[in-house]
């Protein structure tokens, strides 16, 4: 099946959807730190090399740029690229298989400009077009925030949508775009403002909200999720699921949203909703919405996600590591590799004995009971604590050993002889940030952190933050998939810049995306072939 990916990121999504039954058509990508990632793994295209040897990429193409060089375009602002120069598109251009990086309105006006392009592109049936445009803003009232492009991003992913007319859309997104935004005084739900946009363009939308736990990946990541299926398309499909109370609501919606084309403020919260895995887990059995594999008891913790690398010392080597949960993701997408190919991205950021200190009280707070563990992050900050809390905690941390100088300047974990002693090394740790935390062996890791620094390993021996690949591991993916560019950055690049931790932690987590994309395939084989979809 044919898939078109906007908002393509590294390629979490593309993974998934390509292991479900979709083969990539053509994919968009803003930036191009994110875009040499998705074309080493998606498209086999190695950017980083065609710099070294002077070449001209072949499966990457710019949108719009500043520069004809390619070393300046990986390094750009893909924010000033508006009135770039240099364009690698024109009437010409083979799309298949094909990363165009830049910006979605210069590629939607490139299109509405080739007529011809998009009755080819209309011709070829596209059965799928993805992506996870920025939403929490976006309203079709016109009430969006000052200044903030992206909250029309939305837009312009329905009016992709409606001029391709793909069989099927499938939008993810952050939770907090079910939590409303006021603007003028007038409330607003993001998420019900985007199944208008869709169902105006002539998409009937079906809503849900999944967490990757789930689904077997390693992570407590609640994710918005939108299907929403071409008219006829979905015309068929309710002719074989009659019964079905989610497609009754969404063809309901559909219809009321239609009736009021000129005035879609009219449609209010009340008349669509969108569905809980978490309060209406009966729903997602595979018919319509994604069947869950796994339940609370088969959580996937971020020990058997890591434990099987946690030794950055060591190299270790693609599909020989003794994880069960790593080799069933490996197995999954597998890739023939080189024998003996050494897993990538593994290197861990250097700390001083100040952070690895800190680092290991933040463990040991994560074994803390009875309310105190607020207690502790509240003394390391600097926020007011009772003498007799404080007294408290600094007897409960004598429990723990944690990590000191000896007499000779090496670092040690010990326990402690003296409460002084504890006293003595908070005094010389402190910290402002109040958003680190030390993971937690036997449960799914936290939602993917883009920052690295937020978050340190839980084994005492490993007093540091998570490598790209363990992080990549939490989002399930394989281990042969390489991240490019820069590992971190900072300042005020990070508004524009998109390092290796960031496009991990923005990333669809492919098992994820495999499992939504096995059952909007298998519903649109059911028409396909005639069949019914309860099997």
């Amino acid at each position: 099946m044919k898939h078109i990916e906007l908002f393509a990121g590294c390629g979490g999504m593309s993974l998934g959807l390509g292991r479900s039954g979709f083969e990539i058509f053509f994919a968009n990508e803003l930036s191009p730190m994110a875009g040499e990632t998705f074309a080493y793994n998606i498209l086999n295209e190695d950017i980083e090399k065609c710099v070294a040897e002077g070449k001209t990429p072949t499966s990457t193409l710019w949108i719009k740029s500043n520069f004809k060089n390619l070393k300046e375009r990986l390094n750009e602002n893909p924010l000033s690229t508006r009135e770039g120069k240099f364009s690698d598109l024109n009437f010409k251009v083979d799309l298949n298989k094909k990363l165009l990086i830049g910006n979605i309105d210069d590629l939607l006006e490139f299109f509405i400009q080739q007529p011809k392009l998009i009755e080819s592109l209309k011709k070829k049936d596209i059965d799928l077009m993805s992506g996870g445009p920025p939403c929490q803003s976006f309203s079709l009232a016109g009430k969006r925030e000052k200044n903030n492009e992206k909250n029309q991003l939305p837009l312009s992913f329905s009016r992709f949508a409606g001029l391709i007319k793909p069989k099927a859309i499938l939008l993810e997104n952050v939770k907090g775009i079910t939590s409303p935004f006021m603007e003028d005084g007038e409330k607003f739900f993001a998420w019900l403002e985007v199944s208008k946009a869709f169902a105006l363009e002539g998409f009937v939308p079906i809503c849900m909200m999944l967490n990757s736990k789930y689904f077997g990946v390693a992570q407590n990541r609640p994710r918005f999720i939108l299907i929403a299926y071409r008219e006829d398309v979905f015309r068929e499909i309710y002719k074989r699921n009659k019964d079905n109370k989610v497609l009754s609501l969404s063809q309901e919606f559909y219809e009321k949203t239609a009736l009021n084309r000129n005035s879609p403020e009219n449609i209010g919260i009340k008349e669509f909703k969108y569905y809980d895995i978490e309060t209406s887990p009966d729903l997602f059995d595979g018919i319509i919405l994604p069947k869950l594999t796994h339940s609370e008891r088969q959580f996937v913790h971020a020990g058997e996600a890591i434990n099987d690398i946690r030794k950055t010392r060591l190299a270790y080597t693609i599909n020989h590591t003794p994880g069960k949960y790593a080799c069933s993701i490996n197995d999954l997408f597998y890739k023939e590799m080189p024998f003996k190919s050494t897993i990538k991205n593994h290197e861990p950021r250097k700390h001083d004995f100040t952070v690895e200190a800190r680092f290991r009280f933040y463990q040991v707070i994560e074994q803390f009971q009875n309310g105190l563990k607020k207690g502790a992050v509240d003394l390391f900050t600097g926020k007011n604590v009772s003498k007799e809390l404080q007294k408290e905690l600094i007897e409960e941390f004598t429990h723990y050993s944690l990590l000191f100088k000896d007499k000779k300047g090496r670092k040690v974990l010990m326990f402690p002889d003296k409460i002084s002693e504890v006293e003595e090394l908070i005094k010389s740790i402190p910290t402002k940030k109040h958003s680190q935390r030390s993971l937690r062996e036997f449960e799914p890791a936290p939602a993917q952190l883009t920052i690295p620094d937020d978050l340190c390993h839980y084994d005492s021996e490993e007093l540091r933050t998570l490598t790209v690949r363990e992080m990549a591991r939490f989002q399930s993916f394989p281990d042969w998939y390489e991240f490019k560019s820069k590992v971190t950055t900072g300042g005020s690049m990070r508004k524009f810049q998109v390092p290796q931790y960031t496009q991990v932690g923005n990333a669809v987590p492919p098992l994820l995306a495999y499992r939504i994309g096995e059952t909007i395939r298998n519903t649109l084989l059911s028409i396909k072939d005639g069949k019914s979809n309860k099997n």
